[in-house]
């Protein structure tokens, strides 16, 4: 409700006692906000409300108010660089509003005592609003906490995420921003209850993550039809080796879908698909501890801890570590997994921070290779879902990242600031598999090498080892000019990868095994001399500009280019190949953004991206892969409750790597093409202040353009559902009785899925449903969750040398309980 309606309602609001409340923005930097520290600020005078979103943006803050009286009053022009606390004090002056702060990045403002009267919010409301009348006075009935506020009229949603930092590097409304970006906040995380990263990547549309049980030597997740890339705070992880399902070091996701990452270099390049940035927990200047334990069937347990403590005011530190250990509804199959992480922050509680972060992460566990097509989602007879392919004492394989990264922040005045990062890294993984031989003596094996039901073994191993050393820099400046407000960004990257590896296996089956009645008779050995034979070097820099534009507080442009460089040095030792690539090309990134009301918004989007070539034997030098987006759509904000976006987008992919058939060595060529066109929305609704609601669907269209793949033009790309969607609700409960308390349930749905390119087999549709309840005080969490809470079984693509399936496993409860203080 606005204070410009009736009398009534200004009398009833009037009556409310404290202040209401309600989430305006939240940091999304993976910063802590520094409330000490001088911030530049530019903001027009206006009403309090709009200068209040200015001011959550500029200092990264989140602000609760009542907007209805926040609408209500106007707010001073504040030019100068302040620290939060004096810009507010400037905003707040003659208002009748006071601030505190409810946590280290929370401000919630209060009436002060005595001025919450008709009287005195008449005086300072526009004459036109309310009736010359005058109105009974409610005297100021004190702060209320928080915890206890009735939010009226306006959303209070801690799914809602106002900013995000991917897609632009600057942290910027997500309204204004003209690309899909979807951000999974840690409220959803922790309602939700989310034991991995591939469990909570279901909140976002068109994504389809790794299967967890697959062995972390490579990032399998699609977004929008094509390969996505994992990044840990715009660091490229490339192969995303160790420990990928980790969640206790995230405070949120943020996935920029498509070929829109040119300002991102490292791996071999920006990825085709999008980019899922992990963003990581910082130091907080209060002290804190959380120590807790997960729990549930499969023998699953996983203590954790998080760990802040500041050294002093201007050094905060932080550690958070897990370790998980698990049994599975496979056979044989038993993980072992841990990732430990400190943060170590220098500030000068003014315009310098200086970020020093580490990581170390390891996975254990039997190389899990999934089941072939044959036998079950297709043919005369059907094998055991459980079943381990194997020999029972095959040794584990395992998977390990350690890094370190620095972050320097510097304002240099009230316009420029600047910013500087830099990693070392080193990754590695060794897999031992006894692999199924199928027809045609095929690795993917959908088929048996002999009808109808038996395939040949043969022993194998996959060793690499990567080293990586990083360098971002960039600049940005924010100005206001006549009508416009505009942000510029100056940045350039270098990042040197070496990965070293090789694969051993036998020439020929070492044993035979009939899976409709299996036995595993020949012991796993080394089937080579483990000795590196493929050696890879990408180096990928470059350089960017970048504008963004706001025009009368209705047009948002977006325009960036880069110029960046590929670099991939490859040699075999074994066969003698090699070759080194080297291109440089322009990629733009252009974008427009209009509100054509405050609630609807209509955005367009053109991007370019390019990344190196893999290790093969080429029959030329190979161009880089090139890709191109265009996407359209329209992005709402309806009542301060329900947000999201609805977008059209088609990607075009080539110079894909296919094999040369003409070619008397059948190498390799880069001249394949690929599109993937679609229909996607996300959307949040605070429908209540308890009541919280999150839903998600994707159309999407991915095939061959042409048939040098060695499938036909038209054939649809593997693992990419037609249709997939999501739905959650989650109810804290408001009554006092059960204040603290809380529960949810969703649903899950795909369409099935081709396994292979050649499109002879598909997965099934399916649908899981998993629900809980939690409790949750300031001094302690408990909760209940149940996975596929109706025990549907069905099977899922696992992309084991690009097709197999995995069964689902069964109704699974989770416990957790941890401590805070």
């Amino acid at each position: 409700m606005k204070l410009s309606k009736s009398r009534k309602q200004g009398q009833q609001m009037l009556k409310t006692a404290g202040v209401l409340a309600v989430l305006l923005a939240t940091g999304q930097n993976g910063h802590a906000a520094d409330t000490g520290k001088s911030v530049p600020f530019n903001i027009p005078a206006q009403s309090l409300s709009g200068a209040l979103t200015r001011f959550a943006a500029d200092t990264r803050l989140q602000v609760l108010y009542d907007s209805d009286i926040a609408e209500s009053l106007e707010a001073p022009a504040l030019n100068g660089t302040y620290t939060p606390e004096e810009a507010l004090e400037q905003l707040l002056q003659g208002t009748g509003l006071n601030y505190r702060y409810s946590n280290d990045n929370t401000i919630t403002l209060e009436m002060t005592r005595g001025s919450l009267t008709a009287e005195n919010l008449l005086a300072q409301a526009p004459k036109e609003n309310y009736p010359a009348e005058p109105v009974s006075e409610k005297p100021y009935a004190g702060p209320v906490e928080q915890e206890d506020m009735t939010v009226q009229g306006v959303a209070m949603s801690g799914y809602n995420a106002v900013n995000a930092s991917t897609a632009t590097r600057t942290d910027t409304p997500i309204l204004e921003t003209p690309m899909s970006i979807q951000v999974i906040p840690r409220a959803v995380i922790d309602d939700q209850q989310n034991i991995t990263v591939e469990e909570s990547l279901r909140n976002v549309s068109g994504v389809v993550p790794r299967l967890s049980a697959i062995t972390p030597n490579f990032e399998p997740t699609l977004i929008r039809g094509f390969a996505a890339r994992q990044f840990i705070d715009g660091f490229n992880q490339y192969l995303n080796s160790g420990d990928q399902s980790s969640m206790v070091n995230i405070e949120r996701v943020e996935v920029l879908k498509g070929a829109n990452a040119v300002l991102y270099g490292g791996g071999n390049g920006s990825p085709v698909g999008g980019m899922i940035n992990l963003v990581s927990k910082m130091p907080q200047k209060e002290a804190f501890y959380e120590i807790g334990v997960k729990a549930g069937l499969y023998d699953f347990a996983q203590p954790f801890v998080d760990l802040n403590q500041p050294i002093n005011d201007n050094i905060l530190f932080r550690f958070t570590g897990e370790y998980t250990n698990s049994a599975s509804n496979i056979d044989v199959l038993d993980t072992d997994r841990f990732n430990v992480n400190p943060t170590l922050t220098f500030t000068n509680n003014d315009d310098t921070t200086f970020t020093l972060q580490g990581k170390f992460s390891r996975w254990e566990q039997q190389d899990y290779q999934g089941l072939p097509a044959v036998g079950t989602v297709a043919g005369n007879f059907r094998i055991r879902p459980e079943l381990f392919i194997g020999p029972d004492d095959i040794a584990k394989s395992n998977s390990e990242f350690y890094g370190v990264w620095a972050t320097l922040d510097h304002q240099l005045n009230d316009i420029w600031s600047f910013t500087a990062k830099g990693r070392y890294s080193h990754s590695k993984f060794d897999t031992l598999a006894q692999n199924l031989l199928g027809s045609g003596f095929s690795f993917g094996a959908d088929q048996p090498l002999i009808a109808p039901s038996t395939w040949g073994l043969i022993n194998s191993e996959l060793g690499q080892e990567q080293e990586e050393k990083s360098v971002q820099v960039y600049a940005t400046a924010k100005f206001d000019l006549g009508p416009t407000r505009n942000t510029v960004l100056f940045g350039a990257d270098f990042s040197e990868l070496d990965d070293d590896g090789f694969m051993d296996f036998n020439f020929f089956p070492v044993d035979f095994v009939d899976l409709s009645n299996p036995a595993f008779r020949v012991p796993y050995s080394t089937p080579g001399t483990r000795e590196q034979t493929q050696f890879t070097r990408n180096t990928t820099y470059g350089g960017y500009i970048q504008l963004q534009s706001t025009i009368y507080d209705r047009l948002h442009l977006l325009a960036s280019v880069r110029r960046g460089n590929v670099v991939t040095d490859f040699v075999n030792t074994m066969n003698g190949t090699s070759f080194k690539s080297d291109t440089g090309r322009f990629l733009p990134n252009v974008g427009a953004l209009f509100d054509i009301t405050d609630e609807f918004s209509l955005f367009v989007d053109y991007s370019e991206g390019m990344r190196g070539q893999g290790g093969a034997n080429y029959a030329s030098t190979p161009k880089p892969e090139l890709s191109k987006q265009i996407e359209a759509g329209v992005k709402f904000n309806v009542a301060e409750q329900l947000t999201g976006q609805l977008a059209v987008y088609q990607i075009e992919r080539e110079n894909v790597r296919v094999t040369d058939f003409t070619d008397a060595q059948f190498r390799s060529v880069t001249k394949g093409q690929q599109r993937s066109t679609g229909i996607e929305t996300d959307m949040t609704w605070q429908v209540t202040q308890g009541l919280s609601l999150l839903g998600n669907y994707a159309f999407t269209e991915a095939e061959f353009t042409d048939d040098l793949a060695g499938v036909p033009d038209g054939n649809h790309l593997p693992g990419v559902p037609k249709h997939s969607g999501r739905f959650w609700a989650n109810y804290a409960f408001q009554d006092a009785m059960l204040k603290g308390w809380s529960t949810g349930a969703g649903i899950y749905a795909q369409s099935s899925t081709y396994l292979a390119k050649d499109n002879l087999y598909k997965s099934e549709s399916f649908y899981t449903i998993d629900a809980d309840i939690a409790y949750r005080t300031k001094g302690y969490k408990l909760g209940i969750s149940v996975k596929n809470l109706t025990d549907n079984e069905y099977f899922q693509r696992l992309n084991y040398f690009d097709t197999r399936v995995m069964p689902s496993q069964g109704t699974t409860v989770y416990f957790s309980g941890s401590v805070i203080f």
